[in-house]
Protein backbone atom coordinates (compact mmCIF):
# COMPACT_ATOMS: atom_id res chain seq x y z
CA UNK A 1 0.00 0.00 0.00
CA UNK A 2 1.39 3.39 -0.96
CA UNK A 3 2.03 6.16 1.52
CA UNK A 4 0.84 9.75 1.26
CA UNK A 5 4.01 11.82 1.59
CA UNK A 6 4.10 15.61 1.49
CA UNK A 7 7.24 17.69 1.01
CA UNK A 8 7.14 21.30 2.22
CA UNK A 9 9.06 23.50 -0.19
CA UNK A 10 9.47 27.17 0.65
CA UNK A 11 10.63 28.21 -2.83
CA UNK A 12 10.69 26.62 -6.28
CA UNK A 13 13.41 28.88 -7.66
CA UNK A 14 16.11 27.14 -9.70
CA UNK A 15 18.70 25.67 -7.33
CA UNK A 16 20.46 22.42 -6.61
CA UNK A 17 18.67 22.05 -3.29
CA UNK A 18 15.23 22.31 -4.87
CA UNK A 19 16.29 19.90 -7.62
CA UNK A 20 17.21 17.31 -4.99
CA UNK A 21 13.80 17.59 -3.31
CA UNK A 22 11.94 17.28 -6.61
CA UNK A 23 14.08 14.32 -7.68
CA UNK A 24 13.34 12.53 -4.41
CA UNK A 25 9.62 13.21 -4.86
CA UNK A 26 9.53 11.87 -8.41
CA UNK A 27 11.53 8.79 -7.40
CA UNK A 28 9.15 7.96 -4.56
CA UNK A 29 6.15 8.51 -6.83
CA UNK A 30 7.60 5.96 -9.25
CA UNK A 31 7.44 3.42 -6.41
CA UNK A 32 3.69 3.93 -6.18
CA UNK A 33 3.40 6.43 -3.34
CA UNK A 34 1.15 9.51 -3.40
CA UNK A 35 3.70 12.32 -3.35
CA UNK A 36 2.80 15.97 -2.99
CA UNK A 37 5.01 19.01 -3.22
CA UNK A 38 3.39 21.78 -1.19
CA UNK A 39 4.67 25.31 -1.74
CA UNK A 40 3.36 28.87 -1.65
CA UNK A 41 5.47 29.41 -4.77
CA UNK A 42 4.52 28.63 -8.37
CA UNK A 43 5.22 25.17 -9.84
CA UNK A 44 8.81 24.88 -11.13
CA UNK A 45 8.80 25.44 -14.88
CA UNK A 46 12.37 24.12 -15.07
CA UNK A 47 11.67 20.65 -13.62
CA UNK A 48 8.91 18.36 -14.97
CA UNK A 49 6.76 16.55 -12.40
CA UNK A 50 4.90 13.85 -14.34
CA UNK A 51 4.19 11.71 -11.26
CA UNK A 52 4.35 13.86 -8.13
CA UNK A 53 1.45 16.20 -7.42
CA UNK A 54 2.15 19.90 -6.91
CA UNK A 55 -0.11 21.92 -4.63
CA UNK A 56 0.36 25.67 -4.60
CA UNK A 57 -0.89 26.64 -1.19
CA UNK A 58 0.12 28.16 2.09
CA UNK A 59 1.23 25.45 4.45
CA UNK A 60 -1.55 26.33 6.89
CA UNK A 61 -4.28 25.84 4.24
CA UNK A 62 -2.83 22.79 2.48
CA UNK A 63 -5.14 19.86 1.94
CA UNK A 64 -2.20 17.62 1.02
CA UNK A 65 -0.50 18.29 4.34
CA UNK A 66 -3.69 17.50 6.23
CA UNK A 67 -4.02 14.16 4.45
CA UNK A 68 -0.35 13.13 4.54
CA UNK A 69 0.88 10.05 6.37
CA UNK A 70 4.39 11.54 6.35
CA UNK A 71 5.53 15.16 6.21
CA UNK A 72 9.01 16.21 5.12
CA UNK A 73 10.41 19.64 5.96
CA UNK A 74 13.08 20.61 3.44
CA UNK A 75 14.50 23.79 4.99
CA UNK A 76 14.73 25.12 8.52
CA UNK A 77 11.87 27.56 7.90
CA UNK A 78 9.53 24.69 6.98
CA UNK A 79 10.06 22.69 10.17
CA UNK A 80 7.50 24.57 12.26
CA UNK A 81 4.68 24.35 9.67
CA UNK A 82 5.52 20.68 9.10
CA UNK A 83 5.00 19.96 12.79
CA UNK A 84 1.89 22.13 13.10
CA UNK A 85 -1.11 19.82 13.30
CA UNK A 86 0.79 16.74 12.15
CA UNK A 87 -0.82 13.42 13.08
CA UNK A 88 1.98 11.29 11.63
CA UNK A 89 5.78 11.37 11.62
CA UNK A 90 7.59 14.53 10.54
CA UNK A 91 11.03 14.39 8.95
CA UNK A 92 13.57 17.17 8.47
CA UNK A 93 15.63 16.71 5.31
CA UNK A 94 18.88 18.65 5.61
CA UNK A 95 21.16 19.37 2.67
CA UNK A 96 23.45 21.59 4.72
CA UNK A 97 23.46 23.08 8.21
CA UNK A 98 22.28 26.64 7.54
CA UNK A 99 23.49 27.85 10.93
CA UNK A 100 27.09 27.69 9.69
CA UNK A 101 26.44 30.04 6.75
CA UNK A 102 27.48 33.63 7.35
CA UNK A 103 24.45 35.06 5.55
CA UNK A 104 22.19 33.39 8.15
CA UNK A 105 24.27 34.56 11.12
CA UNK A 106 21.49 36.78 12.44
CA UNK A 107 19.07 33.80 12.41
CA UNK A 108 21.33 31.23 14.03
CA UNK A 109 19.16 30.93 17.14
CA UNK A 110 16.02 30.24 15.09
CA UNK A 111 17.88 27.74 12.90
CA UNK A 112 19.16 25.82 15.90
CA UNK A 113 15.65 25.79 17.38
CA UNK A 114 14.37 24.24 14.16
CA UNK A 115 17.06 21.55 14.29
CA UNK A 116 16.22 20.79 17.93
CA UNK A 117 12.54 20.38 17.13
CA UNK A 118 11.07 16.86 17.48
CA UNK A 119 11.55 15.77 13.89
CA UNK A 120 13.38 12.76 12.48
CA UNK A 121 16.53 14.04 10.81
CA UNK A 122 17.66 12.98 7.34
CA UNK A 123 20.90 14.05 5.64
CA UNK A 124 22.15 13.68 2.07
CA UNK A 125 25.71 12.68 3.02
CA UNK A 126 27.66 10.91 5.73
CA UNK A 127 29.74 14.03 6.43
CA UNK A 128 26.63 16.14 6.95
CA UNK A 129 24.99 13.53 9.18
CA UNK A 130 28.09 13.43 11.37
CA UNK A 131 28.23 17.23 11.49
CA UNK A 132 24.63 17.50 12.66
CA UNK A 133 25.07 14.79 15.27
CA UNK A 134 28.22 16.49 16.57
CA UNK A 135 26.12 19.61 17.15
CA UNK A 136 23.63 17.62 19.18
CA UNK A 137 20.88 17.46 16.55
CA UNK A 138 20.90 13.67 16.21
CA UNK A 139 20.10 10.99 15.60
CA UNK A 140 20.53 11.65 11.88
CA UNK A 141 20.17 9.09 9.11
CA UNK A 142 22.20 9.46 5.92
CA UNK A 143 19.89 8.61 3.03
CA UNK A 144 22.45 9.47 0.34
CA UNK A 145 22.29 11.85 -2.57
CA UNK A 146 19.96 11.44 -5.53
CA UNK A 147 21.47 11.64 -9.00
CA UNK A 148 19.89 10.78 -12.32
CA UNK A 149 22.69 9.98 -14.76
CA UNK A 150 20.64 10.58 -17.92
CA UNK A 151 22.50 13.12 -20.02
CA UNK A 152 25.61 13.11 -17.82
CA UNK A 153 28.39 11.32 -19.70
CA UNK A 154 31.86 12.25 -20.99
CA UNK A 155 32.47 13.98 -24.31
CA UNK A 156 33.91 11.93 -27.14
CA UNK A 157 37.71 11.57 -26.95
CA UNK A 158 39.43 14.37 -28.83
CA UNK A 159 36.38 16.64 -28.79
CA UNK A 160 37.61 18.91 -25.99
CA UNK A 161 38.11 22.59 -26.58
CA UNK A 162 41.84 22.26 -25.91
CA UNK A 163 42.22 20.53 -29.24
CA UNK A 164 41.05 23.81 -30.80
CA UNK A 165 43.43 25.94 -28.77
CA UNK A 166 41.10 27.21 -26.07
CA UNK A 167 41.22 25.95 -22.47
CA UNK A 168 37.83 26.51 -20.83
CA UNK A 169 37.52 26.57 -17.04
CA UNK A 170 34.06 26.11 -15.50
CA UNK A 171 32.97 27.54 -12.15
CA UNK A 172 29.38 26.89 -11.00
CA UNK A 173 27.48 28.58 -8.18
CA UNK A 174 26.33 31.96 -6.91
CA UNK A 175 29.09 34.39 -6.02
CA UNK A 176 26.84 35.86 -3.32
CA UNK A 177 26.77 32.64 -1.26
CA UNK A 178 30.17 32.74 0.43
CA UNK A 179 29.95 29.05 1.40
CA UNK A 180 30.30 28.25 -2.31
CA UNK A 181 33.78 29.80 -2.33
CA UNK A 182 33.32 31.43 -5.74
CA UNK A 183 35.41 34.46 -4.73
CA UNK A 184 38.28 32.10 -3.88
CA UNK A 185 38.04 30.49 -7.31
CA UNK A 186 38.02 33.83 -9.12
CA UNK A 187 40.95 35.16 -7.10
CA UNK A 188 42.90 31.97 -7.78
CA UNK A 189 42.16 32.08 -11.49
CA UNK A 190 43.20 35.71 -11.67
CA UNK A 191 46.50 34.76 -10.03
CA UNK A 192 46.99 31.80 -12.37
CA UNK A 193 46.46 34.11 -15.33
CA UNK A 194 48.96 36.58 -13.86
CA UNK A 195 51.47 33.71 -13.70
CA UNK A 196 50.91 32.88 -17.36
CA UNK A 197 47.93 30.54 -17.26
CA UNK A 198 45.97 30.88 -20.51
CA UNK A 199 42.28 30.05 -20.28
CA UNK A 200 38.75 31.24 -20.82
CA UNK A 201 36.31 31.34 -17.93
CA UNK A 202 32.81 29.91 -18.15
CA UNK A 203 30.49 30.80 -15.26
CA UNK A 204 27.10 29.32 -14.38
CA UNK A 205 25.04 30.89 -11.61
CA UNK A 206 21.47 31.38 -10.49
CA UNK A 207 22.39 35.07 -10.04
CA UNK A 208 23.32 37.65 -12.65
CA UNK A 209 26.99 38.72 -12.46
CA UNK A 210 27.63 41.47 -9.95
CA UNK A 211 30.09 44.31 -10.37
CA UNK A 212 32.15 42.85 -7.52
CA UNK A 213 32.40 39.49 -9.25
CA UNK A 214 33.37 41.02 -12.59
CA UNK A 215 36.11 43.03 -10.90
CA UNK A 216 37.77 39.84 -9.64
CA UNK A 217 37.83 37.83 -12.86
CA UNK A 218 35.35 38.61 -15.60
CA UNK A 219 33.80 35.60 -17.29
CA UNK A 220 34.26 35.10 -21.01
CA UNK A 221 30.92 33.29 -21.01
CA UNK A 222 28.26 33.76 -18.33
CA UNK A 223 25.13 31.63 -18.06
CA UNK A 224 22.48 33.05 -15.76
CA UNK A 225 19.93 30.47 -14.51
CA UNK A 226 20.96 27.84 -17.04
CA UNK A 227 18.29 25.14 -17.27
CA UNK A 228 19.22 21.72 -15.82
CA UNK A 229 18.93 20.02 -19.21
CA UNK A 230 21.67 22.31 -20.54
CA UNK A 231 24.09 21.72 -17.68
CA UNK A 232 25.65 18.51 -19.08
CA UNK A 233 26.61 20.44 -22.22
CA UNK A 234 28.33 23.10 -20.11
CA UNK A 235 30.41 20.41 -18.40
CA UNK A 236 31.35 18.60 -21.61
CA UNK A 237 32.32 21.89 -23.26
CA UNK A 238 34.81 22.58 -20.43
CA UNK A 239 38.33 21.30 -19.81
CA UNK A 240 38.57 21.95 -16.07
CA UNK A 241 35.93 22.22 -13.37
CA UNK A 242 36.76 24.09 -10.18
CA UNK A 243 34.77 23.33 -7.00
CA UNK A 244 35.93 25.84 -4.37
CA UNK A 245 33.27 25.30 -1.68
CA UNK A 246 34.15 25.93 1.95
CA UNK A 247 33.88 23.08 4.48
CA UNK A 248 30.44 24.31 5.61
CA UNK A 249 28.89 23.39 2.25
CA UNK A 250 26.38 20.55 2.59
CA UNK A 251 26.77 18.68 -0.72
CA UNK A 252 28.36 19.95 -3.94
CA UNK A 253 25.96 18.63 -6.56
CA UNK A 254 27.88 20.28 -9.45
CA UNK A 255 30.94 18.27 -8.41
CA UNK A 256 29.01 15.05 -8.90
CA UNK A 257 27.71 16.25 -12.26
CA UNK A 258 31.19 17.23 -13.44
CA UNK A 259 32.62 13.86 -12.38
CA UNK A 260 29.91 12.04 -14.33
CA UNK A 261 30.82 14.08 -17.42
CA UNK A 262 34.48 13.09 -17.13
CA UNK A 263 35.77 16.62 -16.58
CA UNK A 264 38.95 17.05 -14.50
CA UNK A 265 37.82 18.42 -11.13
CA UNK A 266 40.00 20.68 -9.00
CA UNK A 267 38.29 20.81 -5.61
CA UNK A 268 38.81 22.36 -2.22
CA UNK A 269 40.04 19.62 0.09
CA UNK A 270 37.02 19.32 2.38
CA UNK A 271 35.49 16.21 3.94
CA UNK A 272 32.41 16.71 1.79
CA UNK A 273 34.38 16.80 -1.45
CA UNK A 274 36.44 13.77 -0.43
CA UNK A 275 33.21 11.86 0.24
CA UNK A 276 31.94 12.70 -3.24
CA UNK A 277 35.06 12.52 -5.40
CA UNK A 278 37.64 10.47 -3.48
CA UNK A 279 40.75 9.91 -5.60
CA UNK A 280 38.99 10.90 -8.83
CA UNK A 281 39.78 14.61 -8.37
CA UNK A 282 42.62 17.05 -7.72
CA UNK A 283 42.62 19.12 -4.52
CA UNK A 284 43.78 22.40 -2.99
CA UNK A 285 43.44 23.70 0.60
CA UNK A 286 40.01 25.32 1.06
CA UNK A 287 39.95 29.10 0.98
CA UNK A 288 43.50 29.41 -0.40
CA UNK A 289 43.42 31.19 -3.74
CA UNK A 290 47.19 31.00 -4.20
CA UNK A 291 47.14 27.22 -3.73
CA UNK A 292 44.32 26.95 -6.24
CA UNK A 293 46.37 28.90 -8.78
CA UNK A 294 49.37 26.63 -8.21
CA UNK A 295 47.25 23.50 -8.73
CA UNK A 296 45.47 24.57 -11.93
CA UNK A 297 48.29 23.62 -14.27
CA UNK A 298 48.48 20.02 -13.07
CA UNK A 299 44.72 19.51 -13.37
CA UNK A 300 44.49 21.08 -16.82
CA UNK A 301 46.60 18.61 -18.79
CA UNK A 302 45.71 16.01 -21.37
CA UNK A 303 46.83 13.30 -18.94
CA UNK A 304 44.41 14.71 -16.36
CA UNK A 305 41.61 14.71 -18.91
CA UNK A 306 42.24 11.06 -19.81
CA UNK A 307 42.27 10.07 -16.16
CA UNK A 308 39.09 12.03 -15.43
CA UNK A 309 37.21 10.41 -18.32
CA UNK A 310 37.51 7.05 -16.59
CA UNK A 311 37.76 7.83 -12.88
CA UNK A 312 35.04 10.50 -12.75
CA UNK A 313 32.12 8.46 -14.12
CA UNK A 314 33.17 5.44 -12.05
CA UNK A 315 33.05 7.55 -8.90
CA UNK A 316 29.75 9.18 -9.85
CA UNK A 317 28.20 5.75 -10.44
CA UNK A 318 28.09 5.24 -6.66
CA UNK A 319 25.33 7.86 -6.48
CA UNK A 320 21.90 7.08 -7.84
CA UNK A 321 18.30 8.03 -7.22
CA UNK A 322 16.98 4.49 -6.94
CA UNK A 323 19.11 3.69 -3.89
CA UNK A 324 18.10 6.90 -2.13
CA UNK A 325 14.36 6.49 -2.66
CA UNK A 326 14.57 2.90 -1.47
CA UNK A 327 16.22 4.18 1.70
CA UNK A 328 13.52 6.80 2.09
CA UNK A 329 10.74 4.29 1.52
CA UNK A 330 12.21 1.98 4.16
CA UNK A 331 12.53 4.82 6.68
CA UNK A 332 9.05 6.21 6.03
CA UNK A 333 7.40 2.79 6.26
CA UNK A 334 9.17 2.01 9.53
CA UNK A 335 7.83 5.28 10.94
CA UNK A 336 4.25 4.53 9.87
CA UNK A 337 3.45 0.96 10.93
CA UNK A 338 0.13 -0.22 9.58
CA UNK A 339 -0.03 2.37 6.81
Amino acid sequence: MGLRIAYLLESTELSGGVKVVLTQAEGLARLGHRIAIVSPDAPPSWFPLPRAHFERSSFRDSGELSAADVRVATFWTTVEPALDGASGPVFHLSQGYEGSFSFYADRREAIDAAYRAPTRKLAVSRVLAERLEARGFGPVENVGQVFDHAGYFPAEPGSGTRTRGALWVLVVGPYEADVKGIAVALEGLREWRRQGGAFRLRRVSTHAPSREERSLCAADEYHHALSPDRMPHAYRASDLFIGPSLPEEGFGLPVLEALACGVPCLLSDTPGHREIAGDAAWYFPPGEAASLAAACGGAATEDARRRARGAGPRRAAAFNTAAVVQNLERIFRAATPGS
